[in-house]
C-alpha cells in the first residue's frame, strides 16, 4: 500500500493541471485478486470483467466505456486489448488502440489509479494515431509500447513518428522520451495497377511482443500504408542491452504480428502469421502465406525451432487467428469460414507433426475470439459470441473436453471477444 499511495501522489502531481480527484474512487474495489479478465466489445463500446482462479465472476463489468477516470484524458473505447503479460506487481494495464492511443494502469484489487499515458505527443489535427498494440514490461522503470502506425509527416518529432517501440515509465505512467526505431525493417512490395506494376513502401508495423531476458521479440505485420501490399514475414529482435535491432525473416509467411509466450518454456515464443491476400480474403493466397513458428530465444542467435506452414498441409484448417501456445509443441488457433466451412472453429495444431484436432466448433461465423490457457489448471477458456459467453475446456489425456460455459455481463449486450490469464 505504501508504493500504491506514493504512485498515486505522483499521478496526482502530473495531472494537477486538469485535477486529479480522489484516486480511491477510480474503480470499485474487487472482493478478490483476479486471475482472469474477459474483454467484451462490439468495437464501439467495451467492458472488462474480472474473474477469480475458478473462473467465477468477481465483477462482470469492472471497467467499461461508461467509466470515467478522475483527471484522465480518455475513457475506454471499442478497440481495447490487454498486454501479453501483466507486470505481476498487483497492477492491471489496459491498452486502448487506434485513435485513442493510451495505456492505463490500475492497482488490483483496490481499483486505485496508477496512471494513464498517451503513446504520442500533441499532433493537432494531423489525424495521426500511434495505435499502440502491447505494453511490454521490463522493470519498474521501463515498459515498451509497440506503435503500429507511422506518421507520414517527415517533420514529425520523434515522439510522434510511430513504427517503433515507445518507452513509458510504468511507475508513474510517464513517457521517458526514449524510442526504438524499427523503420530499418521497412521494405517495399510490388502491386499491380491499371498502369502496370508499382512499387510501394511497406512499413514494419510492430504489434505484439514478448520479453525474453534482455531481448524483446516483436511481431511485425509489414503492410503498406494503404493495406494493399505486404512484405515477407519477419519479427524484430530488440536487444535492450546492446541497443540493437535485427530482423528475423520468416520466409514464405506474411503478417506475422502475433507473438505470444510459451507456458513452461520461458526462452521460447510462438509467432502466428495470418497471411496476406490482395484482394482481401483470397483463400489460396492466405493459405500460401500463413503459418505458425516456434522460436528459441535462449542462444545468442534466435533460431527457428519449428515451422508449420498451412500450405504444407493441404487438408488442414487455416487456424492461425487468435493463436496461443499450450506448450512448446502445441498451439490453438481460430479458423474462420472459408471454402471448407461456414462456421468458426478452434483447432489444436501439433507443430511437430502438423496434425490438427478440432477443439470447438461455433454456431456462428467470425464470433470466436482470443482464448486463454491456464497451465496450472490445464483449463482452456474460449470466448464465443454465438454462445453468449466463454466456453470452458479441461485437458484430459491430451485432449480438450468441454466442461461448461460462463456468461459475461449478459445484460450489457456486448459479446465476449478476448480472455486473458493475468498471472
Amino acid at each position: 500500500m505504501e508504493r500504491e499511495f506514493a504512485n498515486t501522489l505522483l499521478v496526482c502531481a502530473a495531472l494537477a493541471a486538469v485535477g486529479c480527484g480522489d484516486s480511491n474512487s477510480a474503480l470499485r474495489p474487487l472482493d478478490a485478486t483476479p486471475r482472469y479478465a474477459v474483454v467484451s466489445s462490439d468495437y464501439s463500446s467495451s467492458s472488462i470483467a474480472m474473474l477469480d482462479e475458478d473462473f467465477e465472476v468477481i465483477d462482470e463489468s469492472w471497467l467499461n466505456s461508461g467509466t470515467t477516470y478522475p483527471g484522465l484524458v480518455a475513457a475506454l473505447s471499442g478497440d481495447v486489448v490487454l498486454p501479453n503479460r501483466q507486470a505481476g506487481d498487483e497492477t492491471f494495464a489496459v491498452i486502448d488502440r487506434l485513435f485513442t492511443d493510451v495505456v492505463t494502469r490500475f492497482f488490483v484489487p483496490s481499483g486505485n489509479l496508477n496512471g494513464q499515458a498517451r503513446t504520442h505527443g500533441e499532433v493537432g489535427d494531423t489525424g495521426f494515431s500511434s495505435n499502440p498494440q502491447d505494453f511490454i514490461f521490463v522493470d519498474a522503470d521501463s515498459a515498451w509500447a509497440p506503435r503500429y502506425d507511422s506518421n507520414f509527416n517527415p517533420a514529425a518529432p520523434p515522439e510522434n513518428q510511430g513504427n517503433d517501440l515507445f518507452e513509458i515509465n510504468p511507475t508513474d505512467m510517464s513517457a521517458t522520451g526514449a524510442r526504438i526505431d524499427l523503420s530499418s525493417l521497412d521494405t517495399t512490395a510490388t502491386i499491380m495497377t491499371d498502369d502496370g506494376p508499382v512499387e510501394v513502401d511497406v512499413f514494419a508495423r510492430p504489434s505484439r511482443g514478448v520479453l525474453v531476458g534482455s531481448r524483446i521479440v516483436v511481431g511485425l505485420d509489414r503492410i503498406s500504408g494503404s493495406f494493399d501490399a505486404a512484405g515477407d514475414g519477419m519479427v524484430a529482435i530488440v536487444d535492450l542491452e546492446e541497443e540493437s535491432v535485427q530482423g528475423l525473416e520468416l520466409a514464405g509467411l506474411k503478417s506475422c504480428g502475433n507473438v505470444v509466450p510459451v507456458p513452461g518454456a520461458p526462452s521460447k515464443v510462438v509467432v502466428a502469421c495470418v497471411g496476406f491476400a490482395q484482394p482481401y480474403g483470397d483463400e489460396p493466397q492466405v493459405r500460401a502465406s500463413s503459418g505458425v513458428v516456434l522460436l528459441d530465444v535462449a542462444a545468442a542467435e534466435v533460431t527457428i525451432e519449428r515451422l508449420w506452414r498451412v500450405a504444407d498441409h493441404p487438408g488442414s484448417a487455416i487456424a492461425v487467428n487468435s493463436v496461443i501456445a499450450i506448450d512448446a509443441e502445441r498451439v490453438v488457433g481460430v479458423a474462420n469460414p472459408d471454402s471448407t466451412r461456414t462456421l468458426d472453429a478452434l483447432y489444436e495444431t501439433d507443430l511437430a507433426t502438423g496434425v490438427q484436432e478440432l477443439v470447438h466448433e461455433s454456431g456462428g461465423s467470425f464470433v470466436v475470439g482470443l482464448p486463454a490457457y491456464d497451465p496450472d489448471s490445464e483449463m482452456l477458456y474460449v470466448p464465443d459470441a454465438a454462445e453468449n459467453g466463454v466456453v470452458e475446456f479441461a485437458s484430459e489425456n491430451g485432449t480438450f473436453v468441454e466442461t461448461g460455459s460462463t456468461s459475461i455481463a449478459p445484460g450489457l449486450g456486448l459479446p465476449p471477444t478476448k480472455v486473458y490469464l493475468l498471472d
